[in-house]
């Protein structure tokens, strides 16, 4: 198992084994820059190397970033 792996349990007591990659594709997130920043907010601060404030930041520029590609987009 990843540190990205979780068990999640559905409405019905089902239960299954998915990764933050797997609800990125569930959701059709397609830009690379919310993909990062959906990853680090599941994660934030619990990964072991990064504290939360540092994840936070990375969360904040992120989300910068995806507003610069996604205007990019419509022009």
């Amino acid at each position: 198992m990843s540190k990205y792996d979780r068990v999640i349990t559905d409405k019905y007591g089902n239960q299954a084994t998915v990764d933050v990659y797997d609800v990125l594709k569930a959701f059709e997130v397609t830009c690379p820059a919310l993909q990062h920043l959906t990853k680090k907010s599941l994660c934030a601060g619990i990964r072991g190397h990064k504290t939360l404030a540092v994840d936070l930041q990375d969360i904040h520029d992120s989300s910068i970033r995806a507003i610069q590609l996604n205007n990019r987009e419509r022009k």
